[in-house]
């Protein structure tokens, strides 16, 4: 059995995806489509990776009021969760795509949490890691109220236990997650602001201490880097469509991958990373993020091209 993936998520939200022949700035946009869920970037890991045949739990803030839309939406997916109410209520975002223009993505900030907030979900992952987990995905922004340092101390408390842990997070929160023992999983434009551009970058925060990093580069691909080696892994197509999601899908190949080695120094890199942009490239043909045309991602896992740098 595959061991299960807990995903963190402290500032979730419902996600709106609006689906549109054209965009018209100042204008009337008329909409084809709509699709709502309960999101966020963890909601978005744990929902791919039962869709990759994992088990998978959501652990989020939520509402302290009701009815709990995010709740509820949490249900309807059939997704696990443990939450933790500390919010006034869960902001929205909206994703309108478009044939020309791609996804455009319009976020709100979302709702001060409670101070009651990082005990309270500290709390709920150190009793979900002493059940069993076999990795840790912590995504997206925290909200305000809480500490950028939040991640970090969920990193440090997986880590003292042994379970490798994945830090897609941004700004001051990737900050300090740098020096937490996670892996870290920026875009381009983090990691760019987090140590500088491309390749050295990674290297740098490597050989600071990071166990590894698993950069992601839109259609470019994806780079990792840790102490045993170096690779960069290129689509085999050039796909278009929601891109929204298409980096959270890499993150549950990756905590999959992680999960079955157990260590990062024992995960097979290239294969990992090639399971990284193939995924990531499966999400962008979903209407919404959160799925995967698992089809195509089967297929191009053996066609990504990988190439060992040192």
């Amino acid at each position: 059995m595959t061991p299960r993936i807990v995903t963190v998520t402290l500032n979730p939200a419902i996600d709106v995806t609006y689906r549109a022949d054209a965009l018209r700035l100042g204008g009337t946009t008329r909409v084809s489509d709509v699709r709502a869920r309960a999101g966020g970037k963890g909601v978005n890991v744990a929902a791919v990776v039962r869709e990759l045949g994992g088990e998978s739990l959501v652990l989020a803030l939520t509402t302290t009021r009701t009815p709990d839309e995010f709740r509820d939406g949490l249900d309807e997916l059939g997704l696990a969760h443990r939450l933790v109410p500390a919010l006034p209520a869960v902001r929205r975002t909206v994703a309108v795509v478009t044939p020309a223009d791609g996804t455009t993505m319009v976020q709100e900030n979302g709702f001060p949490a409670a101070t009651s907030g990082e005990a309270g979900v500290l709390d709920a992952l150190r009793a979900e890691l002493a059940s069993g987990v076999g990795a840790v995905v912590i995504s997206g922004s925290v909200p305000v109220g809480l500490g950028a340092d939040v991640p970090a101390k969920l990193a440090r408390l997986c880590v003292r236990q042994d379970v490798p842990v994945i830090a897609d997070v941004s700004g001051a929160a990737l900050r300090e997650a740098a020096g937490s023992g996670a892996v870290l999983m920026p875009n381009e434009d983090e990691l760019a602001e987090l140590a500088g551009p491309g390749l050295e970058a990674c290297e740098k925060l490597v050989a600071a201490g990071t166990p590894a990093v698993v950069a992601t580069f839109g259609p470019d691909g994806a780079i990792a880097v840790t102490a045993q080696g170096t690779w960069r892994a290129r689509p085999a197509e050039v796909v278009s469509g929601n891109s929204a999601g298409a980096g959270d899908a890499g993150a549950a190949a990756l905590a999959l991958r992680l999960a079955a080695a157990g260590r990062v120094s024992e995960v097979d890199w290239p294969v990992a990373l090639a399971d990284v942009v193939a995924t990531s490239a499966a999400a962008v043909l979903r209407p919404v993020a959160g799925e995967i045309d698992v089809a195509a991602r089967d297929k191009w896992s053996h066609a990504v091209k990988v190439e060992r740098n040192r």
